[in-house]
This record gives structure tokens, sequence and C-alpha cells, in this order.
């Protein structure tokens, strides 16, 4: 191999490679990114607990003892019906008497007019939501639906003002529209709150990503996305045993989003990414960035591989212009008129909408099951640890593609096969192995998406995957209606969605071990060097 192509051929990748991924100016900026997604993790299962099922009972004014088991119908599992109660007799002349069982017609039903809460944590006790479910679980498609409008918003942001801004943006809206939240007089100011704050901020989960994966080379990926899975999950723990401790709905909302409003500090202690910058024609910035990494870290980089990497960024720009001019297209169009584009948009919106469905929906279903609603939210949770370890261990060794698809696959086989179980032990290993492999897939397919994209578009791409793929987490809250209709219905359509999505992996080119594409066309040479591949692999067979 020619030695002077090697030298003429740095890429930002290479001068990370010497950087190393775990220097001390690499753990400052990671510190200071994953702030936000501990953060993140817990909004994104507050809402569980803001409008939790309470113990409540119809509200009888004619006998208040709430220890009394006459006034209102059983149910088959013996707990007192929560809906409906006793009609009372209207022709007794003795009204001395109304609490005895006499009083109350048993053989007629009525709806309750009014409700005894025996428990306040919740806003069903707070705004007086007895009996009415679909309000309960509006919060969490509402809370959801708010993605639609903040992922696109922060991927712009993010691709025109810089990854560091669109950070802090989400952060922030995160942080002011939560505490506005813990003051709510009623529903509907609460529901309106509810929508605005993942609305703009909601893409800060997407934001801290893009910009801790552009900040590593490609030994770091994988770690980054798992410190990422890992504090996603601390968060998630942390806000349940908050809501567990607190018992209070308003002061766990004012706990966990006023410290999203220090992340405004950011705008001058965080690195913006330098491969934004380069992206932009900022290179002197981008190059201000690398030598602040080279200086904290200890670590020397040849001055000649800034200069070639600078005259790389340079050329990559000038291809694009004289690519627009030669086609008369910008480089957006150029990726709205690629079919290879529009492929991977179509195949990771579809498996970020599966993802999602199943992700959140075993999550949500969590909370109905019978026993603690804390603790069985905290093992449901819990159980993406290892599949986050599993994914260190194996994405790098088997490769993207492969990993991807046979946790696509588990998850879809072993969530049908619960649907045919009956509850109990097995049961719940089945339902947690299924969020295994569900949790596996889904977090490996934030860093697979984010390296088939280029650079210049990759935010705003991953943004309208992210977006689309929020249609299964604002449909997640209602699926434990399907309960009603057969008790295990939603794992089997959770299975179902599972294992199509495990055949979709495969039409994607595999990632593992190369360089991010920074440009349309290199997003391009990914296919062909599969192609490439596969006729090598097809004569060497036919050689044989």
């Amino acid at each position: 191999m020619d030695p002077e192509k090697n030298k003429n051929d740095v890429t930002v990748d290479d001068i990370l490679e010497i950087l190393g991924p775990y220097g001390k100016y690499n753990i400052y900026n990671y510190i200071l990114i994953l702030f936000p997604v501990l953060l993140s993790g817990m909004y994104s299962s507050v809402y569980n607990f803001e409008a939790m099922d309470i113990r409540y009972r119809c509200s009888t004014p004619e006998c208040e003892d709430p220890n009394v088991n006459f006034t209102v119908p059983h149910l088959e599992d013996g707990t007192p019906s929560k809906c409906l109660k006793y009609a009372t007799f209207s022709n007794l002349t003795d009204t001395n008497d109304t609490c005895s069982p006499h009083y109350f017609d048993k053989s007629t039903e009525v709806e309750c007019d009014s409700f005894m809460y025996f428990e306040e944590h919740s806003i069903v006790k707070e705004f007086n939501l007895g009996c009415q479910q679909w309000k309960r679980s509006l919060v969490g498609t509402i809370h959801n639906a708010g993605f639609f409008v903040s992922i696109p918003l922060t991927g712009l942001i993010s691709d025109k003002f810089g990854r560091r801004w669109a950070l802090v943006f989400a952060s922030v809206s995160n942080g002011v529209f939560g505490v506005i939240r813990a003051f709510s007089v009623n529903y509907n100011m609460f529901i309106i709150l509810e929508f605005l704050e993942p609305a703009l901020g909601g893409g800060v989960y997407t934001a801290c990503f893009v910009l801790a994966l552009e900040l590593v080379g490609p030994r770091g990926r994988v770690l980054v996305s798992l410190l990422f899975n890992m504090m996603f999950i601390l968060g998630g723990v942390s806000v349940t045993i908050l809501s567990w401790w607190l018992q209070s709905w308003r002061y766990l909302l004012l706990v966990i989003y006023i410290p999203a409003i220090l992340v405004f500090f950011y705008l001058w202690s965080l690195s913006e990414s330098f491969r934004w910058l380069f992206s932009k024609g900022r290179y002197e910035e981008g190059l201000n960035v690398l030598a602040k990494f080279e200086k904290v870290n200890n670590v020397t980089v040849p001055k000649e591989h800034y200069d070639l990497v600078e005259k790389a960024a340079m050329k990559q720009r000038d291809q694009r212009k004289f690519e627009e001019q030669l086609t008369n297209q910008s480089t957006f169009k150029q990726l709205l008129m690629s079919p290879m584009i529009w492929k991977r948009l179509f195949t990771s919106s579809f498996l970020w909408c599966s993802s999602t469905l199943v992700y959140y929906g075993l999550s949500i279903n969590a909370i109905e099951l019978s026993g603690n609603s804390y603790l069985n939210y905290i093992v449901v949770i819990a159980i993406e640890a290892p599949a986050n370890i599993c994914k260190l261990i194996c994405l790098d060794r088997f490769g993207r593609k492969r990993v991807i698809a046979i946790a696509y696959m588990m998850a879809g086989i072993i969530l049908i096969c619960c649907g045919f179980i009956p509850g109990g032990n097995w049961s719940t290993a089945f339902y947690l192995g299924g969020k295994f492999f569900i949790t596996l897939a889904y977090n490996s397919l934030y860093i697979f998406a984010a390296e088939i994209f280029p650079t210049n578009y990759r935010t705003t791409l991953l943004a309208i995957c992210s977006t689309l793929g929020r249609i299964g987490s604002a449909v997640a809250p209602q699926t434990p209606l399907l309960s009603h209709v057969y008790q295990f219905l939603p794992t089997l359509v959770f299975g179902i969605m599972s294992a199509m999505s495990g055949l979709l992996v495969l039409t994607l080119p595999e990632t593992n071990k190369q360089k991010l594409p920074d440009s349309l066309k290199e997003a391009q040479d990914q296919d062909r060097k599969i192609d490439a591949h596969e006729n090598e692999t097809v004569e060497n067979k036919t050689r044989l």
C-alpha cells in the first residue's frame, strides 16, 4: 500500500484515534452531556406517575364510612367497584338510618356522580378524574405527541446553529415548561403544558447523542451509546423512586425540572461539534476545538494532520458546491432526490416506530400488572441495564445489522409466546425477556441510524426518523385498553411488530468499524462497498 496515499487520506477520525476516546477533555464533555440525558430519562417516564391510577370508590353521602362494603358492588376478585354503586330506596320513611344494608337496592347499579379518594399523589385526585380513564391515558399520548414538534425543531436548530445551541434550547425549554406545569390549576392547563414541554424540549436526547457521537472516534461510539442508555435508565429509576418517596406530583415536577434550567450555562462550558463546524466551513473554529482536546488530553497530533483534515473538509465543501452548481440543486434537494436516502429514511422510521411502541408499551403496561406499581416499573426498567451491556459486547464484535436483527426477532418470538402463557412466573420471565431484547434493538438502532446518514444533515434525518417513530410512543399509552378485549393482546401486537422489524433491518448496510459518512457520496459508498463485498464473496464461492 502506498504510504503517501495513507498520509494524504488523513481524516478527523484518524486524529480522534490519536487523541483517544477517554482523555480528560473527553470525560469532561461526556459528563456535561450526560446530565441532560439523565434528566431526559426522568421526563420520559414522569407522565406515568403524574396520572397514575389511585385507590378510590364512589362517594355515597348517605354512608361515607369507607369500611362498609354494602354501598357498592364488588368485582370477581373481591375488590369494590370504582365506578358503580347501588341505588338507594326512595320509598323508605326511616331516614335516620341511611348507612345500613336495607337502605341500598342491590339489584340496581348506577354510575358514580362523585368519588372518595384514598390517595393524593396523582392528578386523578387533584383534578377529580375518577373513572375517566381516557383522560389519564391521554396524558401519555399528549406528552409523546409533543415530540412530533420538538424533534424536527431541535434537528433544524442543531444543523443551522450548532449542536450545543440545540442541546441548551431543548433542555432549558424542558425546565421552564415543566416548572410551570407543577403549578397547574386545572386539567386543561395541565394537559396544554404536558404538550408544550416535550414540544419544545423533547429533542434534548437526540441533540446530546449526536454531539457526543461526533466528538469521538469509531472506537468510542458504542461506549458513548452505552453511557447514554445507562443514564437514561438511571433517570427512569430515579423518577420512580422520587415519586414513591415524595407522593406528590407537584413536588416531583419541581425537583426534576428545576435542574434543567441550569443547562443554560453550557453555552460557555461545553464544546461544539468540530464536525458540524467543518460542515459549515468554519474550519478555524473546528481546529481550535480539536487543539483543545489535544492540549487537555496531553497528546501530540502532527500539525500536518490538521492541515490535511482542513484541506479535506474544504475539498468536500467545494465538491458539494460544485455538485450543487452542476445539478442546479442544493445539498438538501440532492438528499431528497436520492432513492438510497429515502430507503434508509423509511426503514429507519419504521424501525423507530416499532421500537417506541414496544419499548414504551411494555413499560406502561408493567404499571398495570398486579403488585407494587413502583417496583414493577423499576424491574422493567432495570432489565435494560444487562441489555445495554450486551450491546457493548456484541455490536463491535458481531456487527450492527446482525445483532439488531436477531434482537428484534427474539423480542418478537418471546412476546408472541408470552400471549399464550398464563399469568405467573413464566409469564413474567417472558415479559422481561421481551423488554430485554427490544431494549437491545432500540438502543442499538440509535447508533446504527446515526452511522448511515451524512454529517451535514445527520441530525435532521435522525430527527425525521425519531419524529415518525413517535407515532409508536404516542399510541403506546393506549395499549393497556387492548387488554379489555383480550388480556394478552398488547403483547401479541408488540411481538408481531418486533418480528417485522427484524426482517426490515436486513435491508440496511453494515456500518461496523466504518467512518461516519460526511457527505451524500460517502453514504452512497456504503451500499457500494456492501455490493462489492457480496460480489467478491460470490466470485470466491464460484472459484471454489
